[in-house]
């Protein structure tokens, strides 16, 4: 297992100091046993509350990110936009990717940083959420011919896939992140069952696999067919008749697409 220990050196120097001065007041034998039975507690402490990088908690973090950013999305957009909206990124299940991924790349890129300074949290943070946010926007564009979000209008920003504001944002996010939401999301996770995490992880891993693989075929089927192109093969005959144009509109419903803007294609 991978884990990056947030306590670190200081805080096992704190937790040895205070067995030291218990067993000043004990017999010999008993003081030593007292500080070995310190230091394995101290040991105990550091893993738990360590930040762990290992598939399960990694899996668990993209899971419950893409969840609770999509709920979250859709009841900030329901009080500015005045209505409910679709806002899922997968074709199946209730999953946004977008944040899960957000969720995985602040934690590998903080990981080693809990303990910086919350400048130096923020700066990180700012930098690679907006460069996180700047690149999936050019790839739906380019790959699809998707927008599914736009701050030309907005100053700073870098092909109206990022901006200086949203940066902010990712750095207030990405300090919160590791300060307040990482520790909690990780004992929610160690509560589950050993025996039962690595079925977990591979399961789900195997399945937001699929449904990325799923997503990615309906939107080349649904690219072409706005392209004014008929379904020439079985592929696109299935998706055509079970994810057609309606469905594939009511599911993304803050997405455009325009096929004139998938510079992959040519």
């Amino acid at each position: 297992m991978l884990r990056y220990d947030s306590l670190r050196s200081a805080d096992c120097n704190r937790v040895l100091m205070q067995g030291t001065a218990a067993a000043v007041n004990t017999p010999d034998g008993a003081g030593a046993s007292l500080r070995a039975a310190d230091d394995a507690a101290l040991c105990d402490t550091a893993k738990s509350e360590a930040i762990k990088l290992d598939l399960y908690h990694l899996v668990w973090i993209f899971a419950v990110c893409s969840v609770l950013g999509l709920i979250g999305e859709t009841v900030v957009s329901y009080f500015v936009d005045g209505r409910w909206e679709n806002r899922a990124g997968f074709l199946w299940g209730p999953f946004s990717p977008i944040y899960g991924v957000g969720g995985v790349l602040m934690t590998l890129a903080l990981a080693r940083l809990s303990d910086a300074r919350g400048g130096v949290l923020f700066g990180v943070a700012a930098v690679v959420g907006a460069a996180f946010e700047w690149f999936a926007g050019w790839f739906w564009e380019n790959a699809f011919g998707i927008v599914a979000w736009d701050y030309s209008s907005q100053p700073f920003n870098l092909g109206g896939h990022t901006c200086l504001g949203i940066a902010l944002v990712w750095g207030a996010a990405g300090v919160a992140w590791v300060k307040l939401a990482l520790p909690v999301m990780q004992r929610a996770a160690d509560t589950v069952p050993n025996a039962w995490r690595a079925p977990l992880a591979w399961g789900l891993l195997a399945f937001f696999l699929v449904d990325t693989a799923v997503t990615f075929a309906a939107f080349d089927c649904w690219m072409n067919r706005l392209a004014g192109a008929e379904p020439a093969d079985a592929v696109q005959r299935l998706f055509a008749a079970h994810y057609g144009n309606d469905v594939m509109a009511n599911r993304f419903q803050t997405m455009s697409m325009y096929p004139c803007l998938a510079g992959f294609r040519g």
